[in-house]
């Protein structure tokens, strides 16, 4: 939980003005839909409305653009604030919004003064650029009537803050006042820009003036590792094991943000590709039922040989015109019906029925062929899945995405692939280190199967979670040891690097490369062999080697 409160945001604004006052804006940058950035020469002034996040800071990473064309609003940021410079930030009042002041000569020499309006608001967190009369000229997200009936922000209005409860700026409150707040438990109802985790750290009037006073003290509490809280005041959560400083928020937010994998790129292209994967999975589910339909009706396809056979007892009795003749089956050892076309002659309606058995017998056979490829298919789509899951960082899922790109299951945006550098050898697959050896694995799906085709040598050993999708463990046969401590080690990595569910039993193959084969046209991470050794394992929570 990343906590920002009024006065949170008060010493955020504080470290953005010392930062950023002064400068210009060189580049403006519209990430998505609901995220945009400044850049001040070399420093990215980073905005996201998203309703999970909403949050500016510096940021250290380069944002992905996700959009296909530029918005009306970047062209309006573009057209009013490009080479404007960063005059003053505020805060209105303690209120989650802070305004940033630009000023820039326009085509008449003339100085004009703008604003920006950043409301931190939960799913109504919205940027709005005005004018120095604080007339709207524009904003990022217009909301109707039905979706926010107190306030209608639209370009030409005039702008004003949201509707809120009339509280006491905490600057201004009296010792007395305050006192009697406290003891009626009304101190986040009636004093502006406390949050209710800073008002459990606040017992006494001089409390309150700490933390106003203090200077800013960006932290990320942890428990068991993993981020649980993050802060710039000097609160904390309730349950944490370990705490870690930071130099300023920007870093702290920067730490967090990777830590949690929030990063608003990650974050959109996470969305974008199981979107993608999801909806391919589910036209081949259709496309899979369809099939299965066709292979029950083509089964039948004897039937009409049979039938065939009983016609051809009692052809001589046929004549063109007819149409139906009652005939024996002597399959079945009763009396038929046998229908007939009038337009045909007694033979033609032979080779009709023979011709229909045919047919169905050579659809059966494709139809089971093409069932076995889209169910590798399904399999494949589910192993993306797992992959874009298991994918901590940016340049996993970007990897991801040139994989779906090339299976043409995401469309080339940009400059064709085919210009794209080719990674070095040890960018196509990951490695760790398991009892002084180096083991490798796949990362996605291309990874899996050129580690495990074109890295591993024959008698290297291959391992694999039994029938879920998952990552190719590779072990060079100079390094693997049949001791179980150490199998039991690469299995567990294998697990957790699967589609299985931490606290699932499951069962790990291994055996030697020489013994996998990839059917042809089977898809990417595809093997099959006939002999392996197994080890269940549990799939841990998180690796501990």
């Amino acid at each position: 939980m990343l906590y920002l409160d009024g006065v949170s945001i008060s010493k955020v604004k504080d470290e953005l003005k010392s930062c950023l006052q002064s400068k210009r804006v060189g580049k403006i940058f519209q990430n998505s839909t609901l995220s945009l950035s400044l850049h001040f020469g070399k420093t990215s002034l980073f905005f996201s409305c998203s309703p999970s996040l909403p949050i500016c800071y510096i940021n250290e990473d380069r944002e992905e653009n996700f959009l296909e064309e530029n918005s009306n609003f970047l062209m309006i940021l573009r057209k009013y604030l490009i080479n404007a410079a960063l005059t003053d930030i505020e805060q209105l009042g303690f209120d989650r919004i802070l305004k940033f002041h630009f000023s820039k000569l326009n085509e008449l020499g003339e100085m004009k003064d703008y604003f920006l309006y950043f409301e931190i608001m939960g799913k109504y967190s919205n940027i709005i650029l005005t004018d120095s009369e604080n007339k709207i000229i524009s904003l990022l997200k217009k909301f109707s009537l039905e979706e926010n009936s107190l306030r209608v922000l639209f370009p030409e209005a005039e702008y004003v803050q949201p509707v809120v409860e009339e509280k006491i700026n905490p600057l201004e409150i009296k010792k007395n006042i305050f006192e009697e707040y406290l003891k009626e438990n009304k101190i986040s109802q009636k004093i502006e820009g406390l949050g209710k985790r800073t008002v459990e750290f606040i017992h006494s009037y001089e409390d309150l003036k700490k933390i106003l006073n203090d200077n800013i003290s960006p932290k990320i509490y942890f428990k068991d590792d993993v981020p649980v809280f993050a802060a710039v005041l000097n609160i904390e959560p309730k349950n944490w094991d370990s705490v870690k400083e930071y130099k300023s928020f920007s870093e702290m937010v920067n730490t967090y943000i990777k830590m949690c994998s929030l990063s608003n790129s990650y974050t959109l292209l996470k969305g974008k590709l199981i979107s993608a994967v999801e909806k391919e999975k589910k036209k081949t589910l259709k496309i899979t039922a369809n099939i299965e339909k066709d292979i029950v009706t083509m089964s039948d396809h004897e039937k009409y040989k049979n039938l065939g056979d009983i016609l051809a007892s009692v052809l001589y009795s046929v004549k063109r015109g007819d149409k139906s003749v009652k005939a024996y089956d002597f399959y079945e050892n009763k009396e038929i019906v046998i229908p007939l076309d009038p337009l045909l002659n007694p033979q033609g309606n032979l080779n009709k029925i023979y011709k229909k058995s045919s047919k169905m017998k050579r659809g059966l056979e494709i139809s089971r062929e093409r069932l076995v490829s889209f169910k590798q298919r399904i399999s494949y789509l589910e192993s993306v899945l797992a992959f874009i899951e298991k994918s901590s960082d940016l340049k996993g899922l970007k990897n991801i995405e040139d994989e779906l790109t090339e299976e043409k299951i995401l469309k080339v945006k940009g400059k064709s692939q085919k210009n794209k550098n080719k990674k070095k050898e040890n960018d196509n697959y990951g490695t760790m280190i398991i009892d002084e050896k180096t083991i490798y694995f796949g990362r996605n799906n291309k990874e899996n199967d050129f580690l495990t085709f074109k890295f591993a040598k024959r008698d290297d050993i291959w391992f694999h979670v039994k029938d879920i999708p998952g990552s190719h463990f590779i072990v060079k046969k100079e390094d693997f040891s049949q001791e179980e401590s150490f199998i039991e080690k690469v299995a567990l990595c294998a697990a957790f690097y699967s589609k299985a569910v931490a606290g699932d039993k499951v069962v790990v193959e291994y055996t030697e490369k020489k013994n996998l084969n990839k059917p042809k046209g089977a898809p990417l991470g595809f093997v099959t062999y006939n002999t392996a050794k197994t080890i269940t394992v549990i799939v841990p929570k998180k690796l501990e080697l």
